[in-house]
């Protein structure tokens, strides 16, 4: 498929100039002609380029990861995204909902392994998912670009410098 996309120029109007008239002053003022032309080729080539690296990733948090590391730390790979609620909840039931096949009690008061329960806050994020970049001088806007170009609009995320 890249063989479409290359193209010269100048032996294009070498071709399409007849036999008769191919002197270096023309065909230097024809090269001189299409310059422009060869500079929004050179353009066009750069932009496809970059469309078809971003088309190769999307919205899953290991792509994301992986995009984020290919831009912003290529050497160390050090950005990750981890989910923003760090705590599970702890359900607790009454005995009226316990199931006899399989008992969902824990105690409370056993001193080998103490349950803890967590505050609302703790539990529940505003964020769906927290990136963690290193203090290496990213530059944020650049990289919340990026971030926004991939994720779906509903989702919202917090960066962190680690």
């Amino acid at each position: 498929m890249d063989h479409l996309f290359n193209i010269n120029f100048k032996q294009l109007a070498y071709w399409y100039l007849p036999t008769f008239r191919r002197g270096n002053r023309l065909l230097n003022f024809i090269w001189c002609l299409i310059s422009p032309l060869e500079t929004m080729y050179v353009e066009l080539l750069q932009a496809r380029k970059r469309n078809l690296i971003k088309m190769d990733f999307n919205y899953q948090k290991f792509s994301l990861q992986k995009r984020l590391n290919d831009a912003f730390d290529r050497v160390e790979r050090r950005i990750k995204i981890v989910k923003a609620v760090q705590y599970d909840g702890l359900y607790l039931y009454t005995e009226a909902e316990d199931d006899v096949s399989h008992t969902k009690m824990q105690w409370v008061h056993d001193d080998s392994k103490p349950i803890y329960l967590r505050t609302e806050a703790e539990l529940y994020s505003e964020f769906d998912f927290i990136v963690q970049i290193p203090n290496t001088g990213i530059n944020q806007i650049q990289l919340k670009a990026e971030i926004d170009f991939y994720i779906l609009p509903s989702e919202q995320y917090k960066i962190i410098i680690i």
